[in-house]
């Protein structure tokens, strides 16, 4: 809430850039928050991020975090977030201000062709793109079925999609605003082409993010014991 009346203000600005330089430094804050109380992160290989065209950044899901701390090192991330957010007060409008593509989080249909209108937008802007490939949060040492989304919003796009695998949820548990001390590890993966066959690239997708991101679990529980 602390962060939704920070970020409040800057949408009487027209456009997007005050509500994204807003919601920036809050994740900024945040992050700076995180190592005052003995929890430090690290966002491993930017580089691979592609210079000359914009990519589709595809994210594991452990916590209510892992989107601040992806901001907090990218702030010109453009999100795909599902339509379960408009629930919470204000955020509907500053992800309309931030020009967040909404969708259907009970997958398959879209919110309003909220879909087709974001790769419209996302054409146009030339902007990364932030996406859950799971459609929300899974628990550490567990996942949730990939959804076909990243690769149609791929697909479409023309982009190469960057997996990401994290440790976040073993120092930020899920919904909880709680932290243990320790390194949080955020780490792009090598980029991957959605290609012509769905199912492929899905499999791919999900045996980068799944195998890397268990490797970080293991390091991150060593380290805190």
């Amino acid at each position: 809430m602390m962060g939704l009346l920070v970020v409040a203000p800057a949408t009487l600005v027209p456009g997007r850039w005050a509500t994204v330089g807003a919601i920036w430094l809050y994740c900024r804050a945040m992050t700076g928050w995180m190592s005052l109380c003995g929890l430090n992160l690290l966002v491993r290989r930017l580089h691979v991020l592609p210079d000359t065209e914009p990519a589709v950044i595809a994210s594991k899901h452990q916590s209510w975090g892992d989107g601040i701390c992806l901001v907090s090192r990218h702030r010109e991330l453009t999100y795909v977030i599902g339509d379960h957010m408009l629930k919470y007060p204000l955020v509907g409008w500053i992800l309309t201000r931030a020009e967040a593509v909404v969708v259907d989080n009970a997958g398959g249909k879209r919110t309003n062709g909220g879909l087709d209108t974001g790769l419209q937008a996302l054409q146009r802007s030339g902007r990364d793109v932030l996406i859950y490939p799971e459609g929300g949060l899974s628990e550490v040492g567990s996942k949730k079925r990939y959804r076909l989304g990243v690769y149609r919003l791929a697909k479409d796009l023309n982009r190469p999609v960057i997996p990401v695998a994290t440790n976040l949820g073993v120092f930020w548990p899920q919904q909880k605003w709680e932290f243990r001390p320790g390194l949080a590890i955020i780490e792009l993966l090598d980029p991957i082409h959605p290609g012509d066959d769905p199912k492929a690239f899905i499999t791919a997708l999900e045996t980068a993010i799944e195998t890397r991101t268990a490797e970080l679990v293991k390091a991150g529980r060593r380290g805190m014991g």
